[in-house]
């Protein structure tokens, strides 16, 4: 799948488990910020599973360390 769709999919997951404590915004630069850490990762296969973990563990901090 492209990046857009694993991203979308991602937003709207994340949306869903923080859409009570975190803008919309906020989830998309979590996102964001996530998926660029691994721009130049030569092996592709597991950045959607790293990005989606980074962004959840920095969406959970923002909250104090609930939900997601």
């Amino acid at each position: 799948m492209h990046k857009s769709g694993q991203c979308g999919r991602l937003t709207d997951q994340l949306t869903s488990a923080f859409a009570d404590d975190c803008k919309p915004e906020q989830i998309t630069e979590a996102i964001d910020r996530a998926w660029k850490m691994f721009e130049k990762a030569p092996v592709r296969d597991f950045v959607p599973l790293l990005a989606a973990r980074i962004a959840r563990e920095e969406l959970r901090r923002l909250n104090g360390g609930h939900h997601g």
